[in-house]
């Protein structure tokens, strides 16, 4: 009776580690979900400043003409 109990528990025991997998895998899951749309949000950023830095510099960093900066 001991080993039938010990195996049932053994049975019980991989049944919650089977559901704590695939808890764990549904998490995984919408953890790539979210990180394929943080890359996509980054491409679309460094892009925005390639495209910035190859136009040059801002137009507030650049020098005013003499008769702006006297007044």
């Amino acid at each position: 009776m001991a080993a039938f109990d010990r195996i049932l528990d053994g049975i019980k025991e991989v049944l919650r580690a089977t559901d704590e997998i695939k808890r764990l895998s549904e998490g995984v899951k919408m953890l790539a979900i979210e990180m394929r749309d943080i890359d996509r949000r980054l491409v679309r950023i460094e892009t925005m400043a390639e495209i910035a830095k190859s136009q040059g510099a801002p137009r507030s960093s650049r020098k005013l003409p003499r008769s702006a900066e006297a007044e």
